[in-house]
Parts: C-alpha cells; sequence; structure tokens
C-alpha cells in the first residue's frame, strides 16, 4: 500500500535527513523495533506525512514529516527524533529499499549538524506527559494549595514500602513507577504548581536512591542505579526548562521559598556519586535565580569550606558546588581552576553549561569553554562528543572562523579521529594523513578502504611506512596464512617502490626480511613461491 502513496524518492530523502539530525544509537534501537515488528497501523496523511503506532513501554503515536524530519513528532518522552520515530522510517523504507544496508550507513562515523533540537533536554516536561497518557490519579490528602512540607510528607508516606520492594525485586524499575505513578496527584493542579510538584518527586527519589545504594552497597547494581540517576537527572532538567518559572516568582513565592530551603540541604547530602551535584546546580541556575537566595548559599558554602570539621570529601563536594556560582556570575576562570584540577569530572558534567551557553546564543563563552576542556571532548563518548562538535561548529561559524574548524579538529584527537583524517584527505595532506593513520595504529585494510590510489599516485613514497609496518605484523603472528598474506602485500609494496623510481629500497627491504627471519621456515618457503624475483 505504501508502494502505491509514497515514492522511493521520498524515503531516500527522509532517510538522507535522519543520517544528519538523528543519532546513531537512536537509528539502531529504530532498527531493532521495526525488526521486532511493533510498529503497526501505518498509514500516510496528507500525502508528506507518514503516521503510525509503535509498541514500546506502552503504544506511542508518531508522525514522520517526510519532507522536515526535524518536525516529526511522537508522544514518547524523549523531546528528539526517538527510536520510535526511525522505527517507523525503518517500516516505511523497506517497501523501498534494503534497511539493513541503511543502518551500515547510519552507523558510521558521521559529524552531526547543529540543529537548536540539540539545545533542549532530552525529556519533556514529565509532569504533561504523564497526563496525556492517562495514568489513574493516586490518591492523596494533597489539595492544589498544600505547602511543599505537606508534599514531603506524603512522599514519605507513599514511599514507605518502596526501599523493600527495591532490594526484592528490580531496584530501578521499582524506583522509577513510584516516581511516574506519583505524579498524577497533581493531575489537576495548576500548570505552575504541578511542574514544582515534579521537580520535587524527582529531587525526593533521587535522595531515596542514595539511602537505598547507602543501605544496600551490592555492586551489580551499581551500573543499573546510577543510569536511573542519569535518567531522573534528565527528567530534572526536562522540567525546569519547561518550568514557567516567572509564574511561580510572582504568585507562589511561598512554595520556592520552602524549595530553596530543601535545595540549601541537598549540599550536605553523603554522595560519592555526582548525579546529586548536578541537581542541585541545575535547581539554582533554573528555579532559585533570587540574588538575595544565591548571596546567602554562597556565605554558607564559604563557611563549610573553611570549617575545620570538614572532611577532604566535603570539601571537594562543596568546591564544585561553590564554582557553579562563579558560572552563575560570569567569572568562568574561577569556576576552571577549581573543576578543570578534578579528575572525576567528565564532559558530562560540563554538558549542561556548554547547552545554557549555546541556548543563550553566548557563542565565545562556549568557545573559550571548549577550548579548555579539549582533553575531556577528545576522551568523550560519541554521542557527547557528536553533540559538543554539532554546537562548536555552529558557534565557530557565528564567530565568523569557520574556516579554522578543519585544523582544529586535530585539537580533539582522538574523538575527532575520522574527521579530522577526511579533512587531511581532502586537502591533500598527504604526509600528515599518513602520520595520523599510522599514530592511531589503523589497520592497512581500513586505510585501503579510502581513495588509496591518490596517495599511490601522487606521493606512493609516503606509503612505505604503512607496508612496512604491516608486513612485520604479518610475519609476527608466526603462521603461514599471515605470511602469504605479507607475500601479497609485498609486490603491493614493489609496485609502490616502483612508482617512486626506488626500486633499489625495496630490494633492499625484502633482503632485509629475509636475513632477519632466515629461521622461520614456512615464511622463507612463501617468500621462494612469492617469485619476487629479487
Amino acid at each position: 500500500m505504501l508502494q502505491r502513496e509514497l515514492t522511493r524518492e521520498q524515503a531516500v530523502q527522509a532517510g538522507e535527513q535522519l543520517l544528519v539530525f538523528a543519532e546513531g544509537p537512536i537509528m539502531e534501537r529504530g532498527y531493532s523495533y521495526f525488526s521486532d515488528g511493533v510498529v503497526f497501523n501505518t498509514r500516510v496523511e496528507k500525502e508528506t506525512l507518514l503516521t503510525s503506532d509503535v509498541q514500546g513501554t506502552q503504544v506511542y503515536h508518531v508522525v514522520l514529516d517526510l519532507e522536515d524530519v526535524q518536525n516529526s513528532t511522537c508522544t514518547c518522552p524523549y523531546s528528539r527524533l526517538c527510536k520510535h520515530i526511525a522505527a517507523t522510517f525503518f517500516q516505511m523504507y523497506s517497501v523501498f529499499e534494503n534497511p539493513r544496508q541503511y543502518l551500515s550507513r547510519a552507523q558510521q562515523p558521521r559529524r552531526a549538524r547543529f540543529s537548536p533540537a540539540m539545545l533542549v533536554p532530552t525529556f519533556r516536561n514529565s509532569n504533561q506527559v504523564t497526563a496525556q497518557e492517562g495514568t489513574a490519579a493516586v490518591q492523596s490528602p494533597l489539595t492544589p494549595s498544600s505547602p511543599v512540607r505537606d508534599w514531603w510528607t506524603f512522599l514519605e508516606s507513599w514511599t514507605r514500602n518502596l526501599p523493600s520492594a527495591m532490594e526484592t525485586y528490580r531496584a530501578s524499575s521499582e524506583l522509577m513507577s513510584s516516581y511516574q505513578n506519583v505524579l498524577s496527584v497533581a493531575a489537576g493542579w495548576s500548570t505552575a504548581r504541578a511542574q514544582l510538584f515534579t521537580v520535587h518527586a524527582i529531587v525526593f527519589h533521587l535522595l531515596k536512591l542514595q539511602e537505598f545504594v547507602k543501605t544496600n552497597r551490592q555492586s551489580y547494581w551499581f551500573q543499573d542505579l546510577s543510569q536511573t540517576a542519569e535518567r531522573l537527572v534528565e527528567q530534572l532538567e526536562g522540567t525546569l526548562f519547561y518550568l514557567d518559572v516567572e509564574e511561580l516568582h510572582a504568585n507562589h513565592r511561598d512554595l520556592l521559598e520552602e524549595t530553596m530551603q530543601i535545595v540549601k540541604k541537598m549540599k550536605k547530602t553523603e554522595s560519592t556519586a555526582l548525579y546529586w551535584t548536578f541537581a542541585y546546580q541545575l535547581l539554582w541556575w533554573h528555579l532559585l535565580q533570587v540574588p538575595e537566595w544565591i548571596q546567602t548559599e554562597v556565605e554558607d558554602l564559604e563557611r563549610l569550606l573553611h570549617h575545620s570539621s570538614a572532611t577532604p570529601s566535603e570539601q571537594e563536594i562543596y568546591k564544585l558546588l561553590r564554582a557553579h556560582f562563579y558560572v552563575m556570575a560570569g567569572k568562568d576562570e574561577a569556576a576552571k581552576e577549581t573543576w578543570i584540577a578534578n579528575s572525576r569530572l567528565t564532559l558530562s558534567f560540563y554538558l549542561p553549561y556548554l547547552k545554557m551557553f549555546a541556548r543563550s546564543e553566548d557563542w565565545q563563552r562556549f568557545l573559550t569553554w571548549t577550548d579548555w576542556l579539549q582533553s575531556l571532548i577528545g576522551q568523550a563518548d560519541p554521542q557527547n562528543y557528536q553533540l559538543v562538535m554539532a554546537i562548536w561548529q555552529e558557534a565557530m561559524e557565528r564567530v565568523g572562523r569557520a574556516s579554522e574548524c578543519g585544523e582544529r579538529l586535530k585539537l580533539f584527537l582522538p574523538s575527532s579521529f575520522h574527521e579530522y583524517s577526511s579533512y587531511l584527505f581532502d586537502q591533500q595532506q598527504f604526509r600528515q594523513w599518513i602520520d595520523l593513520q599510522m599514530s592511531y595504529h589503523v589497520p592497512l585494510t581500513e586505510v585501503l578502504a579510502t581513495p588509496f590510489k591518490e596517495v599511490e599516485d601522487r606521493q606512493p613514497s609516503l606509503l612505505f611506512p604503512l607496508y612496512v609496518r604491516e608486513i612485520n605484523r604479518l610475519i609476527g603472528e608466526r603462521n603461514r596464512p599471515a605470511y602469504k598474506e605479507a607475500i601479497k602485500l609485498l609486490k603491493k609494496a614493489r609496485a609502490a617502490f616502483s612508482k617512486a623510481d626506488q626500486e633499489a629500497r625495496w630490494v633492499q627491504f625484502v633482503e632485509q626480511l629475509s636475513t632477519k627471519h632466515n629461521r622461520l621456515r614456512a615464511f622463507q618457503e612463501e617468500l621462494r613461491r612469492g617469485n619476487l624475483n629479487l
């Protein structure tokens, strides 16, 4: 049916856009959903909109805009192009082309192109999502006018059996289920109060997670619960992003004052994980920007920092938090002195700040921070690297330095290897390109996958070190199949030496190999069979 309503060109065009704007892992998960057959009710509307239902945690409704995929929507909590949108695309694409071949393209290293959607938090406002899902309201004594202290009393009552459930069943699932279900308490409240209740529900469940980890130190829970903490912090970032802060400050000041008192206590929470720090910083940045409150908190941190009873671990946390207020005051150098010296901080720690600089289009500030964070960007996981580099390229263009981007990719090695390698090759900087392949021990088979012939034709002598390295590696494997491959490479190397008018050098190299490995009988046999005409 789709073949009659859509064209191959529409499918290909949508696919090319997804390669630019969708994250690689998202495309992989979308392919898995498509392969599992959970995409149904697929139909075309208005000639360019493809709609479907996708069975995930629940059934999500997708609208894929074939003309501009960035306008596509899904009812899941993810705010960007999601795996359900990707699954719908694969369902359509499979009618016209091989989806497996497309996935192989999507898995190749590529630079993401900047889009304002990158600066939007990963998850939408949690309270709004819950309302859309139609979750049945939880019975509670809370009313729309209840103060924050009553919220926490209810949350304590609501979770009284949570620790035992977490210990008995899967801890992360029980915690997230408790958090998601309790949001329906605020379903009938005003938007601002409901959003603030969501903020408190997240902070409360982060606290419960921390208490559980402290009580139950089984290592097999560590990764699972760390991912849950990250997810809760992402939910917090999304909720704060959509929060009507002006409405809260204008009409619910009492709730914010109670919130501020709770957040002030967070800095004394015993935790070895940084997610608690992330939550604290997000709350002060987005919600509690009242000068007198900030001044009081800074004074409190200074006092704690210099208190004689503060342990080294407590001082480390106080320093991290104090530096956050330096950034809020625009004193980035002071924050850098504290943070850059801390080896525990990965690029993830700085991402909220980098995104906030970009949202406010403070491009020079963003670039200053990426200069400071070069090594962390170079060691980042692919997803975070792609995000930062897409924004970085936009920032360089905005400040009039787009022409420097290619050469400056060197600063972000090894993460930028594929991009920098492509730049060097495109610029015909072949010597630097070869040096890069050698430095990162790229197998010759991968090097040969590039437009290798151009180097052979223009500067064949540059290839000698690659051939020599690979031939020696194969001989070092000490088996006959490897020796045969080494002989094949020797013949290819002879062609390169010949083009460079250095056949005598090649003959010398082969003779040295033969002498060096004269005790390897199998290698000597393959050398003779190779008929290399020495």
